[in-house]
Formats: structure tokens, C-alpha cells, sequence
């Protein structure tokens, strides 16, 4: 069987557990423990990150490479065009969202949410024994440091990344209120792309993480969440979950 290393709550996780459960493929999801996880996952791929899928001797790193070895090993429920133009704007939208949409909200909750070591501890490790989280907590100064460093910076980027994801926001708005998938009338790994880009932000009932057993600590992001739970693009994406996920 294979296995996936993740982090429970990650969207970029979340992105390729979808693609596996779409494609109806038994795995293993392995939630690994964040700091100590570069030990592991160095073994399998040149980067620290995750997801990291594993089949048998094969190790596929990223969550954009893990659709493109499943695609192709089953080929069941496709998820890429087969056309070649429709396949680089399909491409195109992917690679691009998942930096716009993905590293921005991530960097825009981190920005609030370190300080509240609790739910972060929930987010990386609901699934872990005591003992591990108890680690989690031993280790969390320093990992907070790693994460904001590396992820939020300050606070000029923060400001920097709310504009490039409402910037990206209405260009997927102004795509799907003309039709109701990105590429047109047919569901792609573009759609589940930014499905999984934004569920971070909309919290979609169908996706595997328990968002609700944990209340959102920090008062702007409730904030923030009540800002976009109405946004036409939020909808859009409660709409791919409840049909596609």
C-alpha cells in the first residue's frame, strides 16, 4: 500500500490526499512531526517539505509531482486535459495558485496563529499520541521561530501577501462566473488545486481534517473568515468540495 507523509492540516497535503482518494486508491497517511520531519523526509526528496508519497521503492515529493506519477501510473479519473492547450492553461492555474493562494493564506495565518501554541499543537499532531505532543510542546519555541522566519517574515510581508491573494481571489472569481470549473464544464486538477489552496480559509465540512473540535483562538482571523465566508469564490469551493471530495 502506499503511504503519504503529511501534516494533518496542510492544504498542499490536503491536495494530494485528494487526488488519491478521487482516484479511489488505498494509502497510508502518516502525520509526521514537524522539525523532526526533515530527518525523515530528507531520505525520500532533496527538499524538507511534504507531502512525500511513497510507493514502494518510488519517493514522489510535492504535491504537483505526486498528481503527475498517480496520472500516470492510474490513469483512472483523469484529472489532466489531454489536450495540449487546455493542459498548459490547466498547468498554468496550478502552478500559479499554488503559490499565490497557498503560500500567501499560509503565510497570512501563520502571522496570527504562532501565538497560540495550543491550536497550533492540535493542527500539526490532533492525531499523535501524548508523548508526541507533549514533544511538540517541549520543541515549539524553536519551531515557532523556524516557521515564522521562514514563512511570515514580517509584517510588511504579510501586508504584501493579503494584496497578491485578493489580487489572485478575483481572477478566479472573474473565471468562474462565467462557468463552473476553471478549464469550462469539466472538473480538473486545476479546480482541486485551488479547492485545496482555499481550504485553509473556507474549512469545507467534507475535508478530512476536524476543523471543528478546535475554535479559531485569534480574533482578526475570525475576522478574516467572516470577511470571505460570503465570497463568491469561498461558495465555488464548498461547491467542488461537496461534489467532488
Amino acid at each position: 500500500m502506499m503511504k503519504l507523509l503529511v501534516f494533518p492540516h496542510s492544504h498542499y497535503c490536503e491536495k494530494a490526499r485528494w487526488v488519491l482518494d478521487y482516484k479511489k486508491i488505498a494509502y497510508d497517511p502518516i502525520a509526521i512531526m514537524p522539525g523532526l520531519h526533515m530527518l525523515t523526509v530528507r531520505r525520500y526528496g532533496k527538499r524538507t517539505s511534504v507531502p512525500v508519497l511513497l510507493d514502494g521503492n518510488d519517493a514522489i515529493q510535492g504535491s504537483s509531482e505526486i498528481i503527475d506519477y498517480l496520472e500516470d501510473k492510474c490513469p483512472d479519473n483523469n484529472l489532466t486535459p489531454a489536450n495540449a492547450e487546455q493542459l498548459d492553461v490547466c498547468l498554468s492555474i496550478e502552478k500559479d495558485m499554488d503559490k499565490r493562494l497557498g503560500e500567501n493564506i499560509r503565510q497570512i495565518l501563520y502571522a496570527r496563529l504562532l501565538d497560540y501554541p495550543d491550536y497550533i499543537r492540535f493542527c500539526f499532531t490532533y492525531s499523535m499520541s501524548s508523548i508526541k505532543q507533549f514533544m511538540f510542546t517541549l520543541t515549539y519555541p524553536v519551531l515557532k521561530r523556524k516557521i515564522y522566519d521562514t514563512y511570515v517574515m514580517s509584517d510588511e510581508k504579510v501586508a504584501e501577501a493579503r494584496i497578491v491573494f485578493d489580487e489572485a481571489l478575483a481572477k478566479i472569481e472573474a473565471t468562474i462566473s462565467k462557468q463552473p470549473y476553471l478549464l469550462g464544464d469539466t472538473f480538473t486538477r486545476a479546480d482541486l488545486s485551488v479547492a485545496s489552496m482555499l481550504s485553509l480559509l473556507v474549512l469545507p465540512k467534507e475535508h478530512p481534517f476536524p476543523w471543528d473540535e478546535k475554535e479559531i483562538p485569534d480574533a482578526e482571523i475570525k475576522a478574516l473568515f467572516e470577511t470571505y465566508a460570503d465570497h463568491p469564490v469561498a461558495e465555488w469551493v464548498r461547491n467542488i468540495y461537496r461534489h467532488h471530495r
